[in-house]
């Protein structure tokens, strides 16, 4: 029999006997279960029709944004209750992020999100009617603040009960007002324990409708294993007869009542077993485990007397961090003062060239207590008057191979022999990069990425150049940093302006959404010298255009005005004074081959990649001291999220051509140095045939959002050496630029 919590007697329930809850006075009753035979998904699961062309499609619900990188974490999933309603119980730190409701693909018939002429502003405890992205029906982010000091845990409940289409949210907090609602306790039992349940095998209460157990193993092994509620005559959760359960790090699994065994693969070690669950009555209970590790970071290069941020944020369950260097070098570790948790990361600085290895322990003098190390290798480098960086947003291996094979021949890119390999996990996903088939799962964004490398410092995922984890500080980019040497700065995009990636150069703020405060902060604050992109329309107003003349800009809105008016600039700028702003399209700048309505380049008189770029070196040169340049083919990436070969290729190739004709550009010089890489790879792609120049090849795609796989990188002109061979973090990026700055 289920012991329950019952507020009203419903017909057809059986009672037995009544006792009093622990926690409250309220009354339990035993109540005879329902007797469960599959885990119902709800009305938003897979059709037939879908389960026919992928039988392993996974049509769950997750809450998916910028505060977990737009991916499908397991303790963002939905869970059904029955009568079209899910429920999923989501902890935050405090900041301002934009989300959806989804499954692991972006599914049209699973994007939920709120009307495209609706406020996006989530208003707490009151129901959003949102609107299902299907057919002609669209929808947009919904926007979340979290205000408070601490972490917060909100119920997300997603009522369909009246209609999918149009299906209301409610968001609650529930940090402080939510109670263990279970009237006995749950335990896991299996073979570690001789399936008995006991003290050592009771998960406790850990909030808000959570509940934690931390289990040793002292060796690797197979667990079997299900939950139990009660000791005597308990309900038994676990896996259905017929859909067996193997848990696996970084995923949940729904448990069911009745259930048989489950198993998971450990190791030796300490795992923390998570479950969710708002009191008796859930027929299925999620359940989540990990790996109690340390997580110190990937090696990286510096320089000497450069402090280089040293990251745990991806510590599992750490209660403590303890650092230490080992090497036969001076290291000065010290605080970093953006951070409001203690010695979660560190500055490391050497005196001298060199290797040395880091070592972070975690829980230490605990039974949980692990450890990690990282190396850092601190080179010499050349002063560089100037430095171009060039990002291919999402442009992982997969997209050189496919535009290789289309073109016949290698990409210019591929010619440079100074190559290696970059790291890209952001604040809150490293570490989970390491663990089998989790691609989907962990992976960065394009506003944390860049972050990274314009600061040298890893953010949370939807941060531009700000401290978060930490106090939200604003961290000084690379550009900030060069504009106090006297030097000029500038971006170059094919995106709108204020995207994440040109963002996170020369702008600061909490929410890469935010493109009202982002453009202020660029043109009104930063203020780059260039910014030649495309424009943005937020209610109807290009917001990017609006603030560049408050500040002062030159705008010119295509290419035709842009020729006369670089001509009319002065023929130096020793003072970095020229302020010059070229914002394209009507709102954003078209794919190389327009999809859909968009007007093409030449429709609206938009300059190539390369033309942008050319315009912005002429311009950065008028300044003896030099310039810092970063140029991005946005639209890889935005291809590369529509699963669209073609574009991805022509992309590809225009910011092919644009490095080619700056390494030419570098090459005639001796003060310059250029570097080009990919901030994280998008889609999972991989090709599968070749079939002849010109003609689009078979290729396979893990999906429609980023991966976390390594990207290359490579480099022309000074420093080149210092990345060849190497597999390094992200941040190595900034590290290197920043001690070609020092180095005169």
């Amino acid at each position: 029999m289920r012991l329950g919590k019952v507020l009203k007697v419903v017909a057809g329930v059986s009672i037995a006997s009544a006792v009093v809850g622990c926690n409250s006075d309220t009354e339990y009753v035993y109540l005879d279960p329902p007797i469960a035979d599959s885990i119902d998904l709800g009305p938003f699961k897979c059709s037939d029709e879908e389960i026919a062309a992928d039988a392993n499609k996974d049509c769950r619900l997750y809450i998916k944004g910028s505060m977990n990188s737009w991916s499908s974490r397991p303790e963002a999933q939905l869970h059904y209750q029955g009568d079209g309603e899910y429920i999923a119980l989501f902890s935050m730190q405090p900041g301002e992020y934009s989300f959806k409701i989804s499954d692991p693909s972006w599914s049209a018939e699973r994007d939920l999100a709120i009307g495209e002429d609706a406020d996006a502003e989530v208003v707490f405890d009151i129901p959003m009617e949102l609107q299902r992205k299907y057919d002609d029906f669209g929808n947009q982010n919904m926007d979340i603040t979290v205000a408070d000091d601490e972490d917060q845990v909100f119920r997300f409940t997603l009522d369909a009960s009246a209609t999918i289409d149009n299906p209301t949210l409610l968001i609650e907090n529930i940090t402080d007002s939510d109670i263990d609602n279970l009237s006995q306790a749950m335990y896991l039992v299996g073979t570690f324990n001789d399936w008995t349940a006991d003290e050592s095998s009771q998960f406790s209460y850990a909030g808000a409708g959570n509940y934690q157990l931390q289990m040793n193993f002292a060796e690797a092994g197979t667990i079997s294993f299900n939950l139990h509620q009660g000791i005597d005559s308990p309900l038994v959760y676990g896996s259905l007869d017929n859909q067996p359960i193997s848990l696996t790090e970084g995923e949940s699994s729904l448990t069911t009542y009745p259930g048989g065994k489950m198993s998971a693969q450990v190791e030796a070690g300490s795992y923390v077993f998570s479950l969710s669950t708002l009191g008796d009555g859930q027929q299925a209970v999620p359940l989540t485990l990990a790996k109690v590790r340390a997580v110190v970071g990937h090696d990286t290069v510096t320089v000497a007397n450069l402090p280089t941020s040293l990251t745990a944020d991806g510590s599992t369950f750490a209660q403590s961090y303890h650092w230490d260097t080992e090497g036969d070098m001076s290291v000065t570790l010290t605080d970093d003062d953006s951070q409001t948790i203690s010695d979660i990361r560190k500055l490391a600085s050497a005196d001298a060239t060199g290797r040395y290895q880091v070592n972070l322990t975690t829980n230490q003098g605990l039974a949980t207590q692990t450890s990690s190390s990282q190396e850092i290798d601190v080179i010499d480098l050349e002063s560089a008057n100037n430095i171009v960086l060039m990002i291919g947003d999402g442009m992982g291996y997969g997209q050189i191979d496919i535009t290789r094979a289309y073109m016949g021949e290698a990409l210019f890119l591929e010619s440079g022999k100074h190559r290696g390999d970059i790291k890209t996990a952001s604040a809150d996903t490293l570490g989970y990069e390491n663990l089998a088939e989790l691609g989907m799962n962990y992976y960065t964004d394009s506003a944390a990425a860049a972050t990274a490398i314009s600061t040298g410092r890893k953010a949370i995922s939807g941060t531009i150049a700000q401290a978060r984890p930490g106090d939200g500080s604003d961290l000084e980019t690379i550009m900030e940093y060069a504009q106090k040497q006297g030097k000029s700065v500038g971006i170059v995009a094919t995106s709108h302006c204020v995207h994440a990636t040109p963002a996170a150069f020369v702008s600061h703020g909490p929410n890469r959404n935010d493109f009202v405060t982002l453009s202020k902060s660029m043109f009104g604050d930063v203020k780059p010298n260039v910014a030649l992109c495309g424009s943005k329309q937020v209610d109807g107003v290009d917001v990017i255009s609006q603030q560049a003349d408050l500040g002062g800009y030159t705008i010119v809105k295509n290419k035709t005005d842009m020729i006369p008016a670089v001509a009319a600039l002065p023929a130096n700028d020793p003072n970095a004074e020229i302020l010059f702003a070229g914002i394209f399209g009507e709102d954003e700048i078209p794919y190389i081959l327009p999809l859909g309505d968009q007007k093409s380049y030449e429709e609206q008189d938009i300059p190539q990649l390369n033309e942008m770029t050319q315009v912005a070196i002429e311009i950065l040169s008028k300044n003896p001291n030099g310039f810092v340049l970063m140029v991005e083919g946005s639209q890889i990436d935005f291809a590369g999220h529509l699963n669209d070969e073609e574009r991805l290729i022509h992309e590809t190739i225009a910011f092919d051509k644009t490095v080619e004709e700056v390494v030419n550009w570098s090459d005639l010089r001796s003060d310059s140095m250029v570097i080009v890489t990919a901030d994280h790879e998008t889609g999972g792609l991989v090709l599968e045939k070749t079939n002849g120049i010109g003609v689009v090849p078979e290729v396979s795609w893990k999906w429609g959002s980023h991966t976390n796989v390594d990207v290359p990188i490579a480099s022309w002109g000074l420093n080149s050496h210092a990345f060849v061979g190497r597999t390094v973090d992200n941040t190595a990026i900034y590290n290197v630029m920043r001690g070609a700055l020092d180095a005169n």
